[in-house]
């Protein structure tokens, strides 16, 4: 059957020019932050849920109808002015917020120089969301200014608390996001109050343009109970509707602590039988998400070395049905007050266990938030709602964290145990808290002590995906084959590879595949299993450029090719790396002519994505690369996430995956391939954690079977083929 070619591109993709945002379709830039010129991408709309089915394993967030609303919620943020503004900047003008009314307020000395600033009662409709903010110009550190908030429901008013202030809680200064900043406190989320008193305290003369904005979520026409929109499982198989359910939210009092898990390790464990557990995410819409707040031209991506646990400093008695409103509050102070492009956080948790999807751009994706300033780049973050300086964690949230962080490192090829983790210009574990990377107390000292625990229960969920791998195994019940065309009669053969009883590796019989290639095709590659259909398929390359997909029967023979695309004719160092964007469909990469490398994401029997032409939505993997072919290697450094190695003269050059991240760094490696024209990855054949791979003599045409070491080949086995094959993958 035909691929199809007429599904209408979803999205449009832009990058960055070093910091300056550009609005010019194709602009393309280097990123300046990065040690291999890598670009950033974004996105101009937001991105749709997937659309799979889910396979229940293990470990798991919580997962039960819940009440959502139908549709957008707008939310209101009132301002009050508590000083006079300063000169208009491009910071104050990002922000979309009324005109700030002047509220009554009593100023007081405080300190040698500062002042004491107490406002008017404000009112408050829903559930509430308070902070203050001011001019740009100023420059506050964390140690200058204090602000405390206060409520009253009937007659009775609370005690004063704290609104926290950090100045590294947000966008990287240096971004187009964190020029249009304002500084300010974090969200304080009040809940279902009927008014606020705020006071500030500085050392010195208030801040110019203060601010208080408080901000009402806004009530949903209409509500219905959904389960997650977002299903991470890319799994074939449904999830059994006899499943156990996940029971609804309420009352969850400590419970007993299950034994730990054994540590982990630095790398993933091989288990392909028991995959990592993919929890399933609320979507933006379904917390009533008005996307117009956000501006999606600034929306980035990156990579993914490690997770941020925060939290949102809001009571801890809210209802499941609350959810939604707390959400929609901190969306729009960080959006309409702070001048944020978004709301920062990539996820959000509730005490329910219910994970929320944050930040636009997709949960799979190495989306850059505005979380934990200096390390936005290079890891994501979760913030669990609600104040965990005062409450313990419950359960369900500790394990949501545990089944989230175990998914998203794993797609990022990250050890969810791992204590050596290089995030932006520091190292940290692979998970940790906000605390560890600045002067602040988030993630508050309760959650902060279940970190251990949350690391412990990610760890021992996490799994290297082994389907990850393009590993082609063109007939199951050989170690590993490798496809190869007959010089003289273009016939396709699969050739079986297997270690003997006395230990010898060889050859141990070939396959007619029933298929011929033309001289018209210059290159083969092995797809991984393609169409999911339980076989390894085939991938082939004309003169012209034309894909072919010649579909795997899983006895070495194969069905008819189909045209793959006809849109990536004047690419370079095209390659089929296996599934690099975790979604459980093989991918390509290539460069097109002129441009920087690209992961294309296949869509099995869709061919390649879902956009019109068969050419999907690709998206930026690195700089532009150098070199004369790219060899998928796998898992050359045993981290779960599908790396390459490019042959560049007599030099082989090792590009570090990280996953949905692209490329994340290169080096040369002592791995030598002088001497072969050929260099094909095969897979982990000797049964180890990293990739081995088979090469040819360009002298003599013989096979070797070059076991790999990570960077060097640990033996060579001669396989005593000679030179009948003009190509092979």
């Amino acid at each position: 059957m035909p691929y199809a070619n007429d599904v209408p591109e979803r999205t449009r993709r832009f990058r960055f020019v070093t910091l300056c945002q550009q609005l010019l379709a194709l602009a393309v830039v280097v990123a300046v932050l990065t040690p291999a010129a890598r670009t950033v991408t974004m996105d101009v709309r937001p991105a749709q849920p997937l659309d799979i089915d889910a396979n229940a394993v293990g470990l798991q967030a919580a997962a039960f109808p819940s009440e959502v609303p139908t549709g957008t919620v707008e939310p209101a943020v009132e301002e009050y002015a508590l000083t006079e503004a300063a000169e208009a900047t491009e910071a104050t003008e990002a922000t979309d917020a009324t005109e700030p009314a002047t509220v009554a307020a009593e100023v007081e000395p405080h300190a040698e120089n500062g002042e004491a600033i107490t406002s008017e009662e404000l009112p408050v409709d829903g559930y509430g969301t308070v902070g203050v903010t001011w001019s740009p110009e100023d420059r506050v550190g964390d140690d200058k200014i204090a602000v405390e908030v206060r409520t009253r429901t009937g007659d009775e008013w609370s005690e004063w608390t704290e609104a926290e202030y950090h100045d590294e809680h947000g966008p990287d200064a240096s971004t187009e996001e964190g020029k249009k900043a304002r500084p300010g406190t974090d969200a304080l989320l009040v809940g279902d109050v009927d008014a606020v008193q705020v006071k500030v305290a500085t050392e010195e003369s208030a801040p110019a343009d203060l601010k208080i904005a408080v901000v009402a979520p806004g009530e949903a026409t209409a509500t219905t109970k959904q389960m997650p929109a977002i299903d991470t499982a890319r799994s074939a198989t449904p999830a059994s509707p006899t499943s156990p359910a996940t029971p609804a939210p309420g009352e969850d009092d400590e419970p007993v602590e299950q034994p730990d898990p054994a540590p982990g390790t630095d790398s993933l464990d091989l288990q392909a039988s028991t995959p990592t557990p993919k929890p399933m995410i609320y979507s933006r819409a379904q917390w009533g998400a008005n996307e117009k707040l956000r501006d999606a031209r600034s929306l980035a991506y990156y990579e993914v070395h490690g997770g941020f646990v925060h939290h949102t400093v809001n009571a801890n008695d809210y209802t499941a049905a609350q959810v939604p409103s707390i959400i929609r509050g901190i969306y729009a102070y960080h959006t309409k007050t702070r001048g944020w492009s978004d709301i920062g956080y990539n996820f959000l948790i509730d005490r329910f266990g219910r994970i929320w999807e944050g930040r636009a751009g997709g949960v799979d994706r190495a989306v850059v938030g505005a979380h934990t300033q200096g390390y936005n780049n290079y890891a994501f973050a979760a913030s669990a709602i609600g104040n965990f300086e005062t409450a313990k964690p419950t359960s369900k949230l500790i394990n949501a964290y545990g089944s989230l962080l175990a998914w998203k490192l794993s797609l990022h090829g990250v050890s969810a145990a791992s204590t050596a983790q290089r995030i932006g210009s520091k190292t940290f574990p692979a998970i940790s808290g906000h605390r560890d990377a600045g002067k602040t107390a988030c993630p508050g000292k309760h959650l902060y002590a279940k970190i251990p625990r949350i690391r412990q229960l990610a760890a021992a969920a996490q799994r290297v995906d082994l389907g990850r791998e393009a590993t082609g195994r063109f007939v199951k019940s050989g170690a590993t084959n490798v496809i190869v065309r007959r010089d003289r009669d273009n016939r396709l053969i699969t050739l079986v590879i297997k270690q003997s009883a006395a230990g010898v590796w060889k050859v141990a019989r070939k396959v007619d595949s029933g298929r011929t290639l033309s001289k018209n095709v210059v290159s083969i590659m092995r797809a991984g299993d393609w169409d999911r259909d339980g076989s390894d398929d085939l991938i082939a390359r004309k003169k012209n450029g034309v894909l072919l997909l010649l579909r795997g029967k899983g006895n070495g023979t194969f069905h008819g090719h189909q045209v793959l695309s006809d849109k990536l004719k004047t690419a370079t160092l095209i390659s089929a790396p296996g599934d690099v964007s975790g979604d459980g469909y093989p991918d390509l990469m290539a460069q097109p002519k002129g441009g920087s490398m690209r992961i294309y994401p296949g869509r099995g029997a869709v061919g390649l994505g879902t956009s019109r032409d068969n050419l999907p939505t690709s998206y930026a993997a690195y700089g532009k690369v150098t070199g004369t072919d790219v060899v998928a290697a796998g898992f050359v450094n045993a981290d779960g996430a599908p790396d390459a190695l490019v042959r560049r003269g007599t030099k082989t050059v090792l590009y570090t995956g990280n996953g949905p991240g692209g490329w994340s760094s290169q080096r040369v490696v002592e791995k030598s391939t002088r001497g072969y024209d050929w260099l094909i990855g095969v897979g982990r054949v000797d049964g180890d954690a990293r990739s081995d791979f088979v090469g040819r003599k360009k002298s003599n045409g013989e096979l070797f079977l070059l076991i790999g070491n990570g960077e060097t080949w640990k033996k060579r086995h001669r396989l005593g083929i000679r030179n009948t094959y003009d190509i092979a993958g």
